[in-house]
């Protein structure tokens, strides 16, 4: 979903006029921690397959916290911040309260390959499982699914959030010409 966000963002963009060598006019700052959150998300994955052990519990929350220092630090796009913001921390509670992992809704059962269905349903999904009747705050769990061809997956609450903060900063940065002033204010 959030590749989606920066695609449509980057067309939008530049059909409008918008130019990604305009970046410093946003004054986005500290741009590694986003980066190097991702790092530690993927670095959770690898080293915690079965169960999810303290690499998850650890790993997975500095990830957040480098996220939410780099909105911290970027609040001045007060769109971006706030949609990430709000998108990080519904996919952290959720995670959460769910052992670390986020809860996939049963319905992906019937769009998932028998192999993919058998491995979430099996727990050998990194930092996802399949909803169950213990499922706490499933409503911000991967509930929407997306059959948009190479995007296709489902999406929570928090990635859409997440996208749409995306695609705000992108509209900051690339600071199109044709647009209004509210759609390109990160």
């Amino acid at each position: 979903m959030l590749i989606l966000g920066g695609l449509l963002a980057l067309a939008v963009g530049w059909y409008a006029g918008g130019r990604l060598s305009r970046f410093e006019g946003a004054g986005l700052r500290l741009l590694l921690l986003p980066v190097l959150a991702l790092a530690l998300q993927r670095a959770a994955a690898l080293f915690s397959p079965e169960p999810y052990s303290i690499w998850g519990w650890t790993l997975l929350p500095a990830s957040y916290l480098l996220l939410f220092a780099f909105l911290w630090f970027n609040r001045h796009l007060r769109k971006t911040a706030l949609l990430m913001g709000l998108g990080s921390l519904c996919n952290l509670a959720v995670i959460a309260v769910n052992g670390w992992r986020m809860p996939v809704a049963r319905s992906a059962l019937a769009v998932l390959s028998p192999e993919g269905a058998a491995s979430l349903l099996a727990g050998r999904v990194p930092m996802y499982c399949a909803a169950g009747g213990r499922t706490r705050l499933l409503f911000l769990g991967d509930i929407f699914y997306c059959p948009i061809p190479f995007f296709q997956g489902f999406a929570s609450v928090g990635d859409i959030l997440l996208a749409l903060g995306l695609f705000f900063g992108l509209m900051a940065v690339m600071n199109p010409e044709r647009l209004p002033r509210w759609l390109k204010a990160g």
